[in-house]
């Protein structure tokens, strides 16, 4: 059976690194997936601003789960060439951050033109996949709206064909696009390195804490426990309210269930109703933060 550890997306609660880890902190949550830091994109931090959040990040005991980085965020018809700097960017940060994973995308896609770019698709993938290994990290694809592994059927292609590509789960997603998450989790599950918790119902696209929509996480979540013996991370990424970094990585409008005062309200609901998740399907918190059966 697995071990599963908390991690999050700390710049929901807060633009400075400070504000993020005090939220990690007051969760007990040891690990985060930094994405912005002061409303800026993880990867466009200077090196000397990396060593900076890194040292604050080891101060409070906080350790990298991965990066969430936005590569792969792009349309298909721009040229790889034109974004390999950016990436080369994230390679930087995932290292000078101590994380072993990335996460990326597979490009914008037009629906009816998935087939037409397939192969390039693939082709990209493997090209920053042999460059992220080459320097000992893992790329980690996230189905994502729009992009070409916005299905299961495509996420399975491409995990089938691009070696060394690992998977995260994320069930809203695929419901807000009414696809199946058992068979999301399926293509995912012999090649998953993490999940990202966050809950949605496809009438509306509506995001709501973990377990009160359609994606299925505990399911996911026992399959996963009894798929593998090791460390799994269960990344929390409320999208709960409206935070500010938010308009510089999703273009859609986000549309919440209930109304919070403030994102540090909006993050622990989050939190909690990742732990009550965990609770009532027979998990407990023991030493390090570790939840297992």
């Amino acid at each position: 059976m697995a071990q599963f550890v908390f991690s999050a997306f700390a710049d929901e609660a807060g633009n400075s690194i400070e504000a993020q880890i005090t939220a990690l902190k007051r969760n007990d949550i040891r690990y985060i997936e930094p994405r912005s830091v002061d409303g800026s994109g993880i990867i466009f931090k200077t090196e000397d601003e990396l060593r900076a959040i890194k040292g604050k990040l080891d101060e409070a005991g906080i350790r990298v789960n991965s990066l969430g980085s936005p590569i792969g965020k792009f349309p298909i018809e721009s040229k790889l060439e034109e974004h390999l700097p950016d990436f080369e960017k994230a390679i930087t940060a995932a290292k000078i951050l101590n994380t072993g994973y990335m996460r990326v995308f597979s490009f914008y896609v037009a629906p009816n033109e998935l087939d037409k770019y397939r192969d390039e698709v693939i082709r990209r993938m493997k090209v920053m996949t042999e460059i992220a290994g080459e320097n000992g990290i893992t790329l980690c694809h996230e189905n994502e709206k729009k992009i070409y592994g916005e299905l299961p059927e495509r996420v399975k292609d491409l995990l089938d064909n691009v070696d060394g590509l690992g998977a995260i789960f994320d069930p809203a997603n695929y419901r807000c696009v009414n696809a199946d998450c058992t068979l999301g989790m399926d293509v995912s599950l012999p090649k998953l390195k993490y999940l990202h918790i966050k809950d949605a119902i496809y009438e509306g696209e509506v995001i709501v804490p973990a377990g009160e929509g359609e994606g299925k996480i505990a399911e996911a979540i026992d399959r996963a426990d009894k798929a593998y013996d090791s460390l799994l991370y269960l990344t929390v990424e409320p999208h709960l309210r409206l935070f500010e970094a938010y308009r510089s990585i999703d273009s859609s409008t986000l549309r919440g269930k209930y109304s919070f005062n403030t994102a540090d309200e909006a993050f622990d609901t989050a939190v909690h109703a990742l732990e009550k998740l965990m609770f009532n399907n027979s998990f407990r918190k023991g030493e390090n933060g570790i939840w297992k059966r």
